[in-house]
């Protein structure tokens, strides 16, 4: 006759019944967590859409108030942005054309400069530095969520996350600038907010001759979010 080891006496393991109570009771709690937690990450990502909001009606009026210009770097690989700032006058161009002639220009400029002439043009430069302490300047995007893509009228089209370069090194990271002047004006900007799949998430406009800012709980096309403006870049008399 086999003795039971001690301490084995009155143990037995778990029935199939049991083992199936068990699992079924898992996928109920399974079930019952998974929309909260989808609840939870989408209201994490309306939180950060409503702060990019508010961070561009704050700097609408600050820029006002301090006569300076503010420049937000969205850099789209690191899904991070921050806030720089420039004094009253900075340059912004209405289009890629200008802007590429611009810099031919101003490179041969540069080449014909002598050595005192080109120390007086890089000393007038007005670089954009980084607030100071008592503004939070870099911000970064809760998990699941992404910059999907900015547009501005200097770029002419939306700028998407992951696409190729078309000029640089393809390591450098794939950053696109936006401005808000102390006059008042903004430059016209629209931001996608996506979720993992991309074709879900927030546009936040942000209009030219006002600042004013609106938020969208959908994706919109950037020539459809600028078509009640009747043209980018009006021609004056």
């Amino acid at each position: 006759m086999r003795l039971a080891p001690a301490g084995s006496r009155g143990r037995r393991g778990l029935s199939l019944v049991e083992v199936m109570v068990v699992i079924a009771m898992l996928l109920v709690l399974f079930a019952v967590l998974v929309p909260s937690l989808g609840a939870i990450l989408g209201l994490e990502h309306r939180k950060s859409a409503l702060r990019l909001t508010m961070l561009y009606q704050q700097l609408h009026d600050e820029a006002i108030l301090r006569n300076v210009t503010f420049r937000v770097a969205f850099n789209l690989d690191n899904n991070t942005f921050d806030v720089q700032v420039g004094q009253g006058s900075a340059l912004v161009f209405t289009d890629p054309e200008s802007k590429e002639k611009f810099d031919e220009d101003t490179k041969r400029r540069v080449a014909l400069m002598d050595e005192k002439e080109l120390a007086e043009y890089n000393a007038n430069q007005q670089p954009f530095e980084k607030l100071g302490a008592q503004f939070q300047t870099a911000f970064e995007l809760p998990n699941g969520q992404f910059l999907g893509g900015v547009y501005t009228p200097q770029y002419a089209r939306m700028v998407q996350r992951g696409e190729k370069r078309e000029t640089g090194a393809d390591d450098e990271p794939l950053i696109v600038y936006t401005y808000v002047f102390p006059s008042g004006i903004s430059e016209h900007t629209v931001i996608w907010l996506v979720d993992r799949t991309g074709a879900d998430g927030f546009t936040i406009e942000v209009e030219p001759l006002s600042g004013n800012v609106k938020m969208t709980g959908e994706l919109l096309a950037w020539d459809q979010a600028i078509d009640w403006i009747p043209d980018e870049g009006p021609d004056l008399p």
